[in-house]
């Protein structure tokens, strides 16, 4: 079986192909455009859940919105400090 000369083979390549073999094909850092972060789900991890998990997720959310919130914020304007473990 007779030796391949890889480097005979890339000078081939590059006359072949010119200047292209040379420049890099992304010349920015970065190749996407920017998102937009979501600060309610930063992850995208709804996109991850079934629909009752989504659901499960809005009912906590709705909960400690409507019923933790208010008792917290009481608690505070009473002088008290909230300990959550």
């Amino acid at each position: 079986m007779p030796a391949v000369d890889f480097v005979m083979i890339r000078n081939s390549v590059r006359r072949q192909l010119g200047n292209a073999a040379r420049t890099p094909v992304i010349t920015k850092r970065f190749a996407h455009a920017p998102v937009a972060l979501n600060w309610e789900d930063p992850l995208d991890s709804a996109s991850l859940f079934t629909e009752e998990e989504v659901a499960i997720q809005e009912t906590a959310n709705s909960y400690c919105q409507e019923r933790m919130l208010p008792r917290v914020l009481g608690m505070e304007s009473l002088g008290l400090q909230a300990y959550i473990y």
